[in-house]
C-alpha cells in the first residue's frame, strides 16, 4: 500500500548522493577494502566523465574472492592482480532523477536488483536502494527529525 501522493514521487525524492566510485582499473583488494570499511552492499564503477559503466555488488566482489582463495592444496586461483572492470555487472540499468519512484521500485522488484544507479546527463550523481524506496512510497523523509527512535 503506498501512501497518497506518492505517484508524485520522482528517483530524487529517494535517492542518496554517490559518496562513492570507482574506476575500471581500480584494483580489487582496494574496492573490496572500501566496500567492508564503509559498508557498503555495492558501488558503481565509472569513466573519466563519471559516466556509468558497471556495478560492483558483495556477491560479485565475494564471488570473486572465493575465486582468488587458496585451494585446498594451498594454490590462489587465478592469474594477475583482478581490477573493478574484472568483476563488475556491465548490464547496468540506470535511472534519472526525474523519473517516477514507482517506476523505479517496479525495476528492482522485476530485475531483482537492490540498487540503481541514478544518472544526470548521463553522469553518476546517486544512488536509489530498495530500503530508501521503501520508505519514500510509505511516506517517511529522510528528515532526521522525524525519526522515532530519537530523544
Amino acid at each position: 500500500m503506498t501512501e497518497p501522493g506518492s505517484e508524485d514521487l520522482t528517483v530524487e525524492d529517494a535517492a542518496e548522493p554517490a559518496k562513492y566510485r570507482v574506476y575500471a582499473d581500480t584494483p580489487l583488494d582496494e574496492v573490496v577494502d572500501l566496500m567492508v570499511r564503509r559498508g557498503l552492499r555495492a558501488i558503481p564503477v565509472v569513466g573519466e566523465r563519471y559516466e556509468v559503466l558497471g556495478i560492483i555488488t558483495t556477491g560479485d566482489a565475494l564471488g570473486r574472492v572465493l575465486r582468488e582463495a587458496p585451494s585446498e592444496e594451498g594454490e590462489a586461483a587465478g592469474a594477475g592482480a583482478p581490477t573493478a572492470r574484472d568483476i563488475m555487472t556491465r548490464a547496468v540499468l540506470c535511472v534519472s532523477e526525474a523519473q517516477p519512484l514507482v517506476d523505479a521500485a517496479r525495476m528492482m522488484v522485476n530485475r531483482k536488483v537492490e540498487q540503481l544507479p541514478v544518472v544526470r546527463d548521463g553522469e553518476l550523481v546517486g544512488l536509489v536502494t530498495r530500503n530508501a524506496v521503501l520508505r519514500a512510497l510509505h511516506g517517511e523523509t529522510h528528515d532526521e527529525r522525524d525519526d522515532p527512535n530519537e530523544t
